[in-house]
Order: C-alpha cells, then structure tokens, then sequence
C-alpha cells in the first residue's frame, strides 16, 4: 500500500478506492428513479475491458459504546445534568429501535494491470477523476481514499466487532520491519472446509455464498433488501467489461452453433417422419433470447459484463451465522435467485470480499449494462453529523438516527410543516430543549401565542420571558437610537428613514388612518 491509496497487489496489478454516499432512489418518483438509473447505466459503460470494478457494500456492527458516544449530551455540572441524562436515554433508546449500531460504508474500487507504478498512478489518477465526476452528476457525494484510510478500512473488515483499535504510522514501517499487510491482517483467519470462516477473533464466524443463478427479471429491491438486513453483511459485486467487438463476436458464434444444432434437429425429424419444424423447446428459446441479445450490443446503449456477486455473512455465534445465511437466502429466493454457499473456497471468498479490487472467486455470470445496473448502490440519504448535531427522528427507510448541526449545512434555516395536531409545537419545543443543553448558543423565541413561555419559565434564571402588549410594563421605543449602529452611514438618516416608514405602516398608506 502506497501513501497515495494506490495498492499493489500482484507485480502488474494496481488498484485505488473511492468511497461514495447514498442519494434518495427508493423514495424517488419514477422519472427521478428512470434518470438516476439511465446515469447509472451511462457509469458502468465508463469502465472498459482494461479496468476491473469492485463494488463493496458494508453493513457492519459499531462500536456501541463510541457509537453511544457520539450521541451523548456532555455533563457540565449544572441544575441541568438531570435533564441531560434524561434525554440522552431517550436518544439511546431511539438508536435500540434504529439500526442497533449498524454502520453502512459503500466503496468503488477499481484496479488496473500497468508496467511501473509510475504508469499506473498516472492512469488511475485519470480514472478517479472520471468516477468521481459520474457520482458528481448523479448527485451523490464521494471522496478518494489514501493509504491510511484503506488500510483502516481492510483493518476493520478483518476486525469486524470493532474492539480493536487501528493504529498505524507510515513512521512505523522502518521501525517494526513490517509491511502494510502486517498492521491490518495482525491475526490470520482459520479457514474450515465446512464454509465457516472464524474471522479473526474466535468468538466471531463468517461464510461467504455467492449468487449461483439469476432470475430472468431481475429488479432493483434486490440489492436495498439484502442491505437492510439488520445484520453485519458485506455484499461485493466483482464487474469486468467485456470488449464490445468480442462480445459480439462471441453472441454470434453462439447464434451459429444455435442454427447448427437447430438444421441437426431438422434433419432428424426428416429421417423420423415428422415435421421439421419441430425443434426443442430450448432451442427456440435461446435462438430468440441470441437476436435480443445481439440487437442491445448493436443498436442501444449496452455493453456486456462478467459479474460475480458475493454476500458474506459475519455474527458472533454460530447459530446465530446460520440464521443470517438462511435470512439472505430467503431474500434471493423471493427474486427468483439462488444464492449458495461456497465449499472450499471460503478463503478466496473472502480475500475477494475484501475491498481490494482482486476476485479469486471463478464464478461469473455475463449481464448486459441494463441487468448490471440493476443492483442499483443507491437506497437512501443518511444524515448524521457528530459534534453539537441535534435529534430530529429517526429515517423512514433505513430507521437510522437523523442528527444534523444546522449551522454546518448549505442553508441552517429550518421550517416545521404539518397538519393540526401533528406535533409542530411538540417538535419545535424539543429542538429548543436540545439546543439548551447541548450548546451554548443564544435562542431568541419571537411567541404571538405566549406559548412558549412556561417552557422558558422551565429553566428558571436561564432564561427570560418579556411580554409585550398594550397592558404590559414593557414596551419598545422604536426612537431609541445607536449612534455606533453603522460606519458609513449617518444613524439619525437611518432612525429617520425607519420612523417614517414606521408611521406609513400605522397611518395606513395612502388610503390615510384605517
């Protein structure tokens, strides 16, 4: 591993990873789905036979007690603490019903065969660019990975109950006499032939399946249900284009011999007595699916690819690994897919699981652009910010928890929309308690109702509550003026300009007193 995110795996091959972030698809209106699915198609058309793919998926189990953490309101010591403690529980209890510390990490990794190192960094810079470009146009966010960051990543798939902590310096190469592989591969797992892998620690089992069959049609819930799956799984889908003039070369081939097997079954009917025109079914059937075939690669916007999928499964007891495995099976029968798990060659499936661009798992299934594009990566937008990030529900799709630090986004305005009844007030109330005890900003509530303040009244000398009305004590002198109020302007010209406005408000405008 190279400082820069470049990966030498064998004396030619050489990869670079990028990490990518969900948009909305699952949620999308159908045209909205139909164009992020055409750029998608437009992306993986990118990729020619040169470039090998690897699309990494992980859903894997936190570190709950640095993911309570990161949730956690501060202590300050305080009359307030108690409040503090009270909502963190409560928060706590959201992330039980959410996703049980599930965090999920999407990567592309892309690997190309060069002479020197110095010729591959120049063309994978070039390819990274072009990807990060398609992810730009679809509308999601990625970031290139450098050495330290994949090497953190391969830790934490080799270590996936996160107790151990990652820690490396480039410092430390001449120091220990190591290379990279011996800071995130410390422990080599025990591969057994009966497919169970005990992934490092002994406590913890893993097995890789692969996808043995595909359904005819195939549908893009597929790959979202298989990780929504509240379980730790890693789903790896292994692309590698097929050059366009030998794929068709290829189909046609296949349409000859086709056509030969079809005039042999023709001639045997001549000699039997019967009608030529009879021919097996399976015949027919795959002479008819050759000319579809043939006419995507010719006339739309289609390449062909050899894909293999795999689904590794990681749980902290056996039963338990069993259960998961029975779980994901059940989601590829109910697409009309079998997905099998691999004898003797759980260690190749999981080298091949790993995010490094390298599948030792012989077991391709060739797909046009269309049906690759089908496992669409994209579900649904997360938001979780850490820092002073505030509570506001938890998301519909995936039920992870949605905590954002308004003052971090594009626009930190906020707008509560809803019917009667529905909990505006409830929701604005709980976002000032969140603020109270969680920053030390200033919340200033302009209130025409008085509704808020008992809860300001809630926080005793914190805070303070000024009526203003015609029977109250105390009021506003619109003619108080600051002299330091600007630089470059006079502030008796302004006063002036804001009284007379002031007045034309009051007397009614041109219609005079109303």
């Amino acid at each position: 591993m190279y400082r820069d995110g470049i990966c030498r795996l064998t004396d030619k091959l050489y990869t670079k990873t990028v990490q990518f972030f969900d948009i909305n698809y699952q949620l999308a209106q159908a045209d909205d789905k139909a164009q992020i699915f055409e750029g998608y198609c437009d992306f993986l058309n990118y990729f020619d036979a040169s470039i090998h793919v690897q699309l990494t998926f992980i859903n894997q189990r936190a570190n709950m007690q640095d993911f309570a953490r990161s949730i956690d309101i501060p202590i300050r010591g305080d009359e307030y603490d108690g409040i503090r403690r009270e909502y963190g529980d409560m928060l706590k209890s959201q992330l039980q019903k959410g996703n049980n510390g599930l965090t999920k990490r999407k990567y592309i990794t892309f690997g190309i065969e060069a002479d020197d190192l110095r010729t591959a960094k120049m063309r994978l810079e070039r390819i990274e660019a072009d990807v990060l470009a398609n992810f730009k146009a679809l509308g999601a966010q990625a970031k290139p990975l450098d050495g330290l960051e994949r090497l953190e990543l391969l830790h934490s798939q080799l270590h996936p109950d996160g107790q151990e902590k990652f820690h490396f310096t480039w410092a430390d190469l001449p120091k220990t006499g190591l290379s990279t592989n011996g800071f995130y591969c410390a422990l080599r797992p025990v591969v057994s032939n009966d497919g169970k892998v005990p992934s490092g620690w002994p406590t913890i089992s893993g097995a890789v399946s692969f996808f043995a069959d595909f359904s005819a049609e195939l549908t893009d819930r597929l790959l979202a249900e298989l990780l929504d799956l509240d379980d730790a799984v890693t789903v790896n889908l292994h692309i590698q284009s097929i050059d366009q003039t030998q794929a068709i070369k290829n189909i046609k081939r296949k349409m000859s011999d086709l056509q030969k097997m079809t005039i042999e079954e023709q001639k045997k009917a001549v000699r039997a007595g019967y009608d030529m025109d009879i021919i097996p079914t399976d015949l027919a059937t795959y002479g008819e699916e050759a000319k579809n075939l043939l006419q995507d690669l010719q006339s739309r916007n289609e390449r062909m690819f050899l894909v293999t999928v795999l689904v590794e499964n990681i749980a902290s007891k056996r039963q338990k690994l069993f259960n998961d495995i029975l779980s994901a099976s059940g989601i590829a029968q109910k697409y009309n897919c079998a997905l099998k798990r691999l004898d003797y060659q759980q260690e190749q499936g999981l080298m091949s699981s790993l995010a490094l661009g390298l599948n030792q798992i012989e077991i391709e299934r060739g797909l046009t652009t269309s049906s690759t594009a089908i496992f669409v990566p994209f579900t649904t937008c997360e938001l979780f910010q850490e820092g002073e990030a505030l509570y506001y529900g938890l998301n519909a799709l995936s039920n992870n928890l949605i905590m954002a630090n308004r003052k971090n986004l594009k626009n930190p305005n906020g707008l509560f929309l809803g019917t009667p009844g529905s909990g505006k007030s409830f929701s604005a109330k709980r976002e000032i308690v969140n603020v109270f005890l969680l920053t030390e900003d200033d919340i200033i509530i302009a209130d025409p109702e008085n509704e808020y303040g008992p809860l300001v009244q809630q926080f005793g000398a914190q805070g303070q509550v000024i009526d203003i009305s015609p029977t109250s004590t105390n009021y506003i002198n619109p003619m108080d003026i600051n002299l330091d109020y600007s630089d470059d302007e006079n502030p008796i010209t302004l006063k002036s300009d804001f009284i007379l406005s002031l007045c034309d408000l009051i007397i009614g405008g041109k219609e005079g007193l109303s």
